[in-house]
C-alpha cells in the first residue's frame, strides 16, 4: 500500500519533467555557459594570484631561515679563524646540548684536492666554494633513536665545504614553518574551490534570471500571437538592459497596435465614405441607361461621372501620398528653402478665394527662415490648412496665416473664426478618414489633416491644435535640430 501510495503522489512526475526541462534550458543558455567560463577563468585567476602569494612566502621563509644559518656560520668560522679547531668543536658541541631553535651542528672531515683525508687540517680555514642550502628530513641528516617521531620533520641545512677537506654542516628545524605553509596551502585550495563553487552558484543564478525574463517576453508573444494585441513586455524598476530592450519592443507593439487599429478604422471609413460616391456613380449610369437620351443630356451624364470618378481617384491618390511618406521619400527632392516667401506665395493664391467668399485673409509673416526641406510638401501641407480654415469658416470669417521665429527654430500657424474642434477630438481628426458628424455632408475624404501630420513627421515636426475663442489654430513647429534627427 506504501509504495503504491507513493507511485501515484499528484504532480510528482510533472514537477520533476519540468525541473529537467528547465535544467537542460538552463545548461543551454548563454548566459550560464558565459558564466561558467569566466567562473572557470576567475578561478584559474585566483589560483594563480593565491600560488603566488603561497610561492612567495615560501621563497620569504627560507631566505629568512637560510639567512639566520649564513649568519650562525659566519660565526663559527670567524671563531675557528681566531683560534684553533678545538675552540670550534667546543663550540658546535655546546651549541648541540643547548639545541636552540631546533638547531644542530656538525664538523665532519672530508677529503682535499689531492684525496688525502685530513691532509691540510692545520691550513688557515677558507671557503672552498658557496654554501649550499636545501630542505631535508631531519633522519636523513641526524642520528635520532629508532622509532622516534622527529625523524620525518623538515630540516633547512646548509653545508658549507672549506678547502682544509673539512665541511661544516648545520640544520635548522623548520617545523613550524612547514605547518604555516601547509595552512597556507590549504587556504589557496579552499579559497580556490570557494571561488570556483560561488562563480558556478553565480552563473546558475544569472541563467535563471535570463530565462525569466525571456520567459516573460514568450509569454507576452505567445499572448499577442494568439490575438491579444493589448499585451506589454513587463519592466521592472531595475532599468537594466532588458528593460530597456522590453521598453523599444512595448513601443514597437504600441505602434503596430496603433497601425492595425487605424487599418481596421481606415477600412471602415473607406467602406463607409466611398460606397456613397461609387452608389451615385452606378446609380447614374443605370437611370441613364433607362431610357434615351439626346447627346447633350449623355454628354451631361458622363461629366458628372467623371467628377464622381475625380473624386474617388483624388480620395486615393491622397491614401497613397500618406502611405509613401510614412514609408519615407525621395531625399532628392529637398533643398535648401525660404519659408517666409513660400507662405506669402500660398497666401496671395488664396487671397483672391476667400474674398470672393466675404472672408478676411490675413498673413503675417515675421521671419523668413531658410529651412532644409521639400519645398513640395510644405505647401500642399499649408495648402491644406488654409483649406480647411475657408471650409469652416463662416462668409464672413477671418483667417490668418503667421509665420514667427527664426532659423533654427519656427512655427507656422493657420487660424480661423468657425466652430473648431472639440479637445477631445482634437487628437482623432489627425487619423486618416476621420470626419466630426458635423462634417459628413461636407466635401472632402477626411485625408486633408492626416497629410499634414505625415509631413509633419517626416521634417520632425510637431503639429499641435488650439482653441482660438473662437475658432482653430492649427500649428505647425519646425526645428532644425528635430529636422535632422527626423533624416537620421
Amino acid at each position: 500500500m506504501l509504495e503504491n501510495f507513493s507511485l501515484h503522489i499528484p504532480g510528482t512526475q510533472s514537477d520533476a519533467r519540468r525541473l529537467r526541462v528547465h535544467r537542460g534550458r538552463l545548461l543551454r543558455t548563454s548566459a550560464f555557459r558565459l558564466a561558467i567560463i569566466y567562473a572557470v577563468l576567475f578561478s584559474l585567476l585566483s589560483a594563480a594570484t593565491l600560488g603566488f602569494i603561497y610561492w612567495s612566502t615560501r621563497d620569504e621563509i627560507e631566505s629568512q631561515v637560510d639567512a639566520r644559518l649564513r649568519l650562525e656560520t659566519d660565526y663559527l668560522i670567524n671563531l675557528y679563524k681566531s683560534g684553533a679547531l678545538a675552540e670550534l668543536l667546543d663550540a658546535i658541541q655546546r651549541r648541540n646540548q643547548i639545541d636552540t631553535y631546533g638547531r644542530f651542528y656538525y664538523l665532519e672531515s672530508g677529503t682535499n684536492e689531492d684525496g688525502d683525508e685530513d691532509a691540510n687540517a692545520d691550513k688557515p680555514l677558507r671557503l672552498k666554494s658557496v654554501r649550499t642550502h636545501s630542505t631535508k628530513n631531519m633522519g636523513d641528516v641526524v642520528d635520532l633513536p629508532p622509532g622516534s617521531s622527529r625523524a620525518f620533520n623538515p630540516v633547512r641545512v646548509a653545508v658549507t665545504r672549506m678547502s682544509n677537506g673539512l665541511k661544516l654542516t648545520i640544520g635548522h628545524e623548520i617545523s613550524d614553518e612547514k605547518a604555516l605553509l601547509d595552512h597556507t596551502f590549504g587556504l589557496v585550495v579552499g579559497a580556490t574551490l570557494i571561488s570556483l563553487i560561488f562563480a558556478i552558484i553565480g552563473g546558475g543564478w544569472i541563467g535563471s534570471s535570463v530565462l525569466r525574463r525571456i520567459d516573460s517576453v514568450n509569454r507576452t508573444a505567445r499572448e499577442i500571437i494568439s490575438g491579444d494585441l493589448g499585451q506589454r513586455i513587463p519592466v521592472t524598476d531595475r532599468r537594466d538592459e532588458f528593460d530597456e530592450i522590453a521598453i523599444r519592443i512595448n513601443a514597437m507593439l504600441n505602434r503596430i497596435e496603433d497601425l492595425m487599429e487605424s487599418m481596421q478604422q481606415v477600412t471602415n471609413n473607406v467602406a463607409h465614405d466611398l460606397r456613397s460616391p461609387l452608389t451615385r456613380l452606378r446609380n447614374r449610369l443605370e437611370v441613364t441607361l433607362l431610357e434615351d437620351r439626346n447627346t447633350e443630356e449623355y454628354q451631361q451624364a458622363l461629366g458628372e461621372a467623371m467628377q464622381d470618378a475625380d473624386s474617388l481617384i483624388n480620395t486615393f491618390n491622397a491614401m497613397l501620398s500618406i502611405a509613401r511618406l510614412e514609408a519615407g521619400i525621395d531625399h532628392a527632392q529637398w533643398a535648401i528653402t525660404s519659408i517666409g516667401d513660400l507662405v506669402e506665395e500660398l497666401a496671395e493664391l488664396y487671397m483672391p478665394v476667400a474674398e470672393e467668399q466675404g472672408q478676411a485673409f490675413e498673413t503675417h509673416i515675421r521671419c523668413n527662415p531658410r529651412f532644409f526641406c521639400n519645398r513640395h510638401l510644405i505647401a500642399q501641407a499649408v495648402t491644406n490648412l488654409i483649406d480647411n480654415a475657408m471650409k469652416y469658416s463662416p462668409e464672413d470669417g477671418r483667417i490668418e496665416v503667421w509665420v514667427e521665429g527664426d532659423d533654427d527654430a519656427f512655427s507656422i500657424t493657420v487660424s480661423d473664426n468657425g466652430p473648431g474642434i472639440d479637445k477631445a477630438d482634437r487628437e482623432r481628426v489627425l487619423q486618416r478618414f476621420v470626419r466630426l458628424e458635423n462634417e459628413r455632408n461636407s466635401p472632402g475624404n477626411g485625408l486633408g489633416l492626416s497629410l499634414v501630420k505625415a509631413v509633419a513627421s517626416i521634417h520632425g515636426a510637431k503639429l499641435s491644435l488650439a482653441d482660438n475663442e473662437p475658432g482653430l489654430a492649427i500649428t505647425l513647429s519646425l526645428s532644425k535640430r528635430r529636422s535632422a534627427n527626423a533624416n537620421a
